[in-house]
C-alpha cells in the first residue's frame, strides 16, 4: 500500500511538472508572437496601393496608422565600399518603426523632424558592414551616402515577409513623398473586421485601397484566446470534483437519520462546495473571449462556418502571393501553441488525478 502510495505522488508530480513546462511553452509562443507582430491590420499591395507615401503622414498624425513606400532591391555598402550586400530598400513614416515593432539593439527609428538621408538597418546587415567598428555608422545604398540612426534586431513576422532571404532596411519619407505605398499598417480594433478597417481607412483617404489584407490584430486575439482555453479546461478539473464533492456532501446530509445537529455539517460543507464551484466556473468563464465579429451571425454551433474558416486557411497557404507566407508563419504559432496547450491540460488532469489519490490512500 505504502510503495503504491509513493507512485500516485510521483506521478502526480511527474504530470503537474510536465503540464507546467507544456504552459510556460504555450505562453512563450503568445509572448514571441505579440512581441514580433503589430497589433495591426496590414494592406499591401505589390504594385503599390494607389496612395503616395506623403499623403498618409497626413494621416499618421491622429496615430490612426503607418505606411511603408514601395521597396527596391540594392546594393549597400559601408562608406569605403570595400563590401558591398543586396538588400531591399523602403522609405516609411517616422511612426512604422513603432508599428511594425521593431526591437533595437542600438539607436532607435528616425525622428518626425528627420534630416537628410537616414536609414534603420537590420542587425545582419551591421554585423557584415560595420563589424568591429564603434562610432557612427555610414552607409552606401546604390552609392548614395546614409546615416545609420537605428539596428534593429531581425524576426519579426513583417520584416520575413516578401523579402525574407536578404536584409530590409527602412528610410525617411523625406527623399521622395510622392512615392506610392506599398504597405499600410491600421491599428487594430477588436470590434471590427480587417475588411471594415480597410473599407473606413479607404473612405477617409477617399481613395479606393486594394490589396491583400492580413490580420495582424486577429492574430494576437487567437493567440490569446488558445492559451485562456487551454487554462479555461485546466481549471474544469477543480470545478467538477467541487460539484462532485458538494453532491456528496448534500446527499448524506439529506440521507442522514440522526440529529439535526450532525447534518448541518455536511450541509454546510455541501453548500459552500457549491458556491466556490460556481463562483470559480464564472471566473473561468471570463477567461475566454473570443471576438463576437469572428463567431458565426446566427448560430455559434455552426460547424459549416468554422469548417469554411478553415478552409479558406488552407487555400491561403497554397496561393502564390505574399499572403501564402502570412498564413504559414501564422500557421507555425498558432499550431505550436495550440499543441503545447492540447498537451498540457490532459497532463494537468492526471497530475491532479494523481495528488489526489494519494492524499486519500493517505488518509486510509
Amino acid at each position: 500500500m505504502k510503495k503504491k502510495n509513493i507512485r500516485f505522488l510521483i506521478w502526480g508530480i511527474a504530470c503537474l511538472s510536465l503540464s507546467a513546462i507544456f504552459f510556460f511553452a504555450a505562453a512563450f509562443v503568445t509572448r514571441n508572437l505579440k512581441n514580433h507582430t503589430p497589433f495591426a491590420v496590414e494592406l499591401y499591395g505589390a504594385q503599390g496601393l494607389g496612395v503616395p507615401v506623403g499623403k498618409t503622414a497626413n494621416f499618421t498624425e491622429w496615430g490612426s496608422f503607418a505606411a511603408a513606400g514601395m521597396g527596391e532591391y540594392v546594393q549597400a555598402a559601408d562608406l569605403a565600399e570595400t563590401k558591398s550586400i543586396p538588400a531591399y530598400y523602403q522609405m516609411t513614416t517616422p511612426n512604422y518603426g513603432e508599428y511594425a515593432n521593431l526591437h533595437f539593439n542600438e539607436g532607435k527609428y528616425f525622428p518626425e523632424d528627420a534630416a537628410g538621408n537616414l536609414a534603420v538597418i537590420p542587425e545582419s546587415l551591421s554585423h557584415e558592414l560595420f563589424e568591429g567598428e564603434d562610432g557612427k555608422k555610414m552607409l552606401r545604398i546604390n552609392g548614395k551616402k546614409f546615416t545609420v540612426c537605428g539596428v534593429y534586431g531581425e524576426g519579426g513576422i513583417l520584416t520575413r515577409l516578401g523579402s525574407a532571404s536578404i536584409p530590409v532596411i527602412y528610410g525617411n519619407t523625406s527623399r521622395d513623398p510622392d512615392i506610392l505605398a506599398e504597405q499600410l499598417l491600421i491599428g487594430a480594433d477588436a470590434g471590427k473586421t480587417a475588411l471594415q478597417q480597410q473599407q473606413e481607412t479607404a473612405a477617409l483617404m477617399q481613395i479606393p485601397l486594394e490589396g491583400e489584407i492580413n490580420d495582424l490584430g486577429r492574430l494576437h486575439q487567437l493567440g490569446d484566446s488558445i492559451l485562456l482555453l487551454g487554462f479555461f479546461f485546466a481549471g474544469l478539473w477543480f470545478v467538477l470534483h467541487l460539484c462532485i464533492f458538494s453532491y456528496r456532501k448534500l446527499m448524506s446530509a439529506y440521507q442522514c437519520r440522526g440529529q439535526a445537529a450532525e447534518k448541518i455539517l455536511p450541509a454546510i460543507l455541501g453548500t459552500g462546495a457549491f458556491l466556490l464551484a460556481a463562483v470559480g466556473f464564472a471566473s473561468l468563464l471570463q477567461l475566454v473571449r473570443i471576438p463576437a465579429i469572428y463567431l458565426p451571425e446566427d448560430n455559434i454551433f455552426d460547424i459549416s462556418y468554422y469548417g469554411q474558416q478553415i478552409l479558406n486557411g488552407i487555400q491561403q497557404i497554397n496561393t502564390v502571393s505574399r499572403i501564402r507566407d502570412f498564413s504559414r508563419i501564422c500557421a507555425v504559432y498558432l499550431c505550436a501553441e495550440a499543441g503545447c496547450t492540447i498537451a498540457a491540460v490532459p497532463l494537468f488532469w492526471a497530475g491532479c488525478h494523481g495528488l489526489r489519490h494519494w492524499f486519500l490512500d493517505k488518509q486510509l
